[in-house]
């Protein structure tokens, strides 16, 4: 029995610090509604490179939207590139309202062609 109190010991401090690894998680703040992603949809009026983005169009509102690399890009719910961007289509874009007041998109849904 002698030789099992050092893993005896051993299993006690290892659950004893995943208890409290837990409990600090557990304790973390929830992120703000504010950190949700802005949703936006319509259809693009135009299209610029430089610097990649477009302006969407709802109604009598219109927005400028800018993408990236990191940018996930969809046509139809399948993988696609900002090739397939295009006056007229309908959009549907995921992503953060930055500093100059555009959406920046972390998600573009391409929803039908032209």
């Amino acid at each position: 029995m002698r030789h099992y109190r050092p893993l005896l010991g051993l299993f006690l401090a290892l659950s004893l610090s995943t208890v409290t690894a837990i409990q600090a998680e557990a304790k973390k703040p929830k992120p703000a509604a504010s950190a949700k992603q802005a949703r936006l949809n319509g259809t693009v009026q135009s299209v610029s490179k430089d610097p990649a983005g477009f302006t969407l169009r709802r109604d009598n509102d219109e927005r400028k939207v800018v993408y990236d690399q990191y940018t996930t890009i969809t046509y139809r719910n399948k993988p696609s590139t900002a090739d397939e961007i295009k006056e007229g289509r309908r959009i549907i874009c995921l992503g953060k309202i930055n500093d100059k007041n555009e959406l920046a998109a972390s998600r573009i849904d391409i929803r039908d062609g032209k």
